[in-house]
């Protein structure tokens, strides 16, 4: 990546997109939070993680590899999030 924080800000985004998409509440991250650890409990602690490691980025507390995490974090709620659209799909 060239520009790490760049992409886990896209990363963030993308998530709050797709939740938007699905029905989640975009206002705040609590509330996205609680509302996606209903439907993906095995992964909300990766948004959390993630969330947390972009915060403490702005802040100047992470370093590359923190964002890489991140990014990894990411990835697993997106992954997740877009099975529910395959088993939908496949039920049609």
């Amino acid at each position: 990546m060239d520009n790490p924080s760049g992409a886990v800000g896209s990363a963030d985004t993308l998530i709050q997109s797709v939740m938007a998409d699905r029905g989640y509440p975009v206002d705040d991250f609590e509330s996205r939070a609680a509302d996606v650890s209903v439907d993906h409990p095995d992964v909300v602690e990766n948004y959390r993680s993630g969330h947390e490691i972009y915060g403490a980025f702005d802040r100047g507390d992470a370093s590359t590899e923190d964002l890489r995490q991140a990014m990894v974090h990411y990835r697993a709620l997106f992954d997740d999030l877009l099975e529910d659209t395959r088993h939908l799909e496949e039920t049609i």
